[in-house]
């Protein structure tokens, strides 16, 4: 176990993360995190896009993931209504040039494929049709079951200075197991899907 630890730590420190958490998602955890992502050196506004992603990513996680958790929601000694929060991992990579923001969590795989469809389709999109596509989704309802119109993977999308990177891996493929289909079984009903958006810290592409 001790070798594990030092491993994953000497893993991350040459892929230069600076924050990762792999868990149960809630509210309050959001906050701390996004203190500390706030707190990060470099460009102001950079560091703040950083932070609008995180907090996109870990929202996404908390309400839709298809991994649950039980968790306590009061504080301290104090008792709490028992609540279940989604559970995930995001990780902020810190390289020369960029910030990499990433996130992972289990989905229903016919809902993953229904994302994975609609990222495809925003990321043909120019900043000026995203722009547009986002002012014409805020006057539309937010779809059922949804927090919102879609909004926050459209910004995301904005936000981001290089093409994104998505996948939709099945669950066992995820863990490391041949591929289901290829050997005749069926579909994984659940998969792990995984959003990439890259930040540059200076400005190489015109931003809107």
């Amino acid at each position: 176990m001790n070798r594990d630890v030092f491993e994953l730590y000497r893993q991350m420190t040459s892929a230069s993360v600076v924050v990762a958490f792999k868990g149960a998602f809630s509210q309050a955890l959001l906050v701390n995190l996004g203190e500390i992502i706030k707190r990060q050196e470099g460009d102001g506004s950079k560091v703040q896009k950083m932070f609008s992603v995180f907090i996109e990513m870990a929202q996404n996680i908390l309400y839709y993931s298809a991994g649950r958790e039980p968790l306590t929601s009061g504080l301290g000694d104090s008792p709490g209504e028992r609540e279940h929060v989604g559970t995930g991992i995001i990780t902020i990579y810190d390289s020369a040039t960029a910030y990499i923001v990433s996130s992972g969590n289990a989905v229903d795989t016919l809902r993953g494929e229904t994302m994975i469809r609609r990222c495809t389709h925003l990321a043909s999109l120019s900043k000026a049709e995203l722009k547009a596509e986002y002012h014409k989704q805020r006057e539309r309802d937010a779809p059922e079951g949804s927090k919102g119109a879609g909004l926050g993977l459209i910004d995301m999308m904005r936000k981001s200075d290089a093409p994104p990177e998505f996948v939709l891996l099945p669950m066992n493929h995820a863990n490391g197991s041949d591929d289901s289909a290829a050997n005749g079984a069926a579909k994984s009903e659940t998969s792990f899907f995984i959003l990439n958006i890259t930040i540059h810290k200076t400005n190489l592409t015109t931003e809107n």
